[in-house]
């Protein structure tokens, strides 16, 4: 057994992952997803439960010729594990297009609809993605070097819940690229190789090849240091998150939040029942930032009430005597 499979079982077993749970399994047909998928098979071939393991794949026909070949690759290697496979193809460049949209956004966006799809198609209690160690460092130095909160360093999540029967997963966050590729090698696994991960137009590759290799230099164990950080700032913000949650509970009637209660809190705290306010009123919290919190919290803490505060699509939050109120104005 390779030390990805051992990783994996415990932190399945982590997750709260069954081998008996019908389980979907996104895969590109890089490394990472084809390892990911051959040690399922494995774990639940052991059971006699292969039949619970299904695979989606979406060509995103961003590409050309790559895309379609990596399309077929996933057939062949699902044939030959007796896989049950969905795939579909997506035009997402032109979807980006016409809907003005950041391209990786509208991949992603479109990539998890198609997954949350074809879960719901095969009765999948859990979706399972092949997010790694590496991931996770390049996320969280792309996180910080837009600027982000705590909430951000939390990093990629190994558990979520999208419905109330359905879960995403990702299991092999602790699991680098070094042991994915070993695990390859071990069973002669092939897979596809994704040549845009070579270019430096992309932030993430620039991480990737250029920063990382960088910051070793200062220390070998940057990476591991960095998401042990990561870890101790997601263990404070879960607390801090349940203490706002309560909050927001007793200061919220009717989608109007009486913010007396909040100026006695600590900043850190008040902020996060500002932002759970917005999310739960607004239904969601695209392209608000720390500077809209930041305005938010001088609202209420300043004198006297009549003044507002404009937020992204069309939002104003009022200040009326002792409570705030979100509403949508006219242009």
């Amino acid at each position: 057994m390779t030390k990805l499979e051992k990783k994996l079982r415990a932190s399945l077993r982590q997750l709260g992952v069954h081998k008996q749970d019908r389980i979907l399994v996104a895969v590109s047909g890089g490394a990472d997803s084809t390892a990911l998928l051959d040690a399922l098979v494995r774990w639940k071939k052991n059971e006699h439960l292969s039949s619970t393991l299904f695979v989606a794949h979406l060509n995103h026909l961003l590409r050309g010729a790559e895309s379609d070949a990596d399309e077929t690759f996933v057939r062949e290697i699902t044939r030959q594990l007796q896989v049950p496979v969905f795939i579909t193809q997506e035009d997402v460049a032109a979807c980006a297009a016409s809907e003005k949209k950041n391209l990786e956004a509208t991949a992603r966006r479109l990539r998890y609809d198609f997954l949350l799809r074809i879960a719901e198609q095969c009765q999948a209690r859990v979706i399972v993605t092949a997010h790694t160690h590496d991931d996770q460092v390049e996320t969280l130095l792309m996180r910080l070097l837009r600027g982000t909160g705590a909430a951000g360093l939390r990093g990629i999540q190994a558990n979520r819940e999208l419905t109330l029967s359905l879960r995403l997963v990702r299991p092999m966050l602790e699991i680098t690229r070094t042991e994915v590729l070993e695990h390859c090698e071990r069973y002669q696994l092939s897979f596809r190789y994704d040549s845009s991960n070579e270019s430096t137009e992309f932030t993430r590759n620039r991480i990737r090849h250029e920063l990382v290799p960088l910051l070793q230099t200062f220390n070998p164990n940057f990476s591991e240091a960095l998401v042990r950080t990561a870890s101790q700032l997601s263990e404070d913000d879960a607390y801090l998150q349940i203490e706002a949650a309560q909050l927001v509970n007793e200061v919220v009637k009717e989608q109007l939040l009486n913010f007396k209660p909040l100026l006695s809190l600590p900043v850190a705290l008040r902020r996060r029942v500002l932002r759970l306010w917005l999310e739960q009123s607004r239904g969601d919290l695209r392209r608000i930032g720390t500077a809209h919190l930041i305005a938010l919290d001088d609202l209420l803490t300043r004198g006297e009430g009549g003044h507002y505060v404009e937020l992204p699509g069309h939002w104003r939050v009022y200040r009326y005597r002792a409570h705030l109120k979100l509403q949508l104005f006219a242009l």
